[in-house]
């Protein structure tokens, strides 16, 4: 699993349907979901109003 650090460029990691464009956000901190007790990281979107909690594996590192 890997940590991402706050201020971390992401994208998802799932594939993208062909014709849509791959989001890029940036990641703004970490939680803790209150059922599983495991650790999310919070990323921002452009245009969203507030950052969203993700599995690590959900997002790969943008470079």
């Amino acid at each position: 699993m890997e940590d991402f650090e706050e201020h971390t460029d992401v994208t998802l990691a799932r594939p993208i349907p062909k014709g849509m464009l791959r989001p890029f956000g940036q990641v703004t901190g970490h939680a803790t979901d209150p059922f599983t007790g495991n650790r999310q990281v919070m990323v921002r979107w452009p245009g969203a109003v507030k950052a969203l909690a993700y599995d690590p594996e959900e997002l790969i590192r943008v470079e």
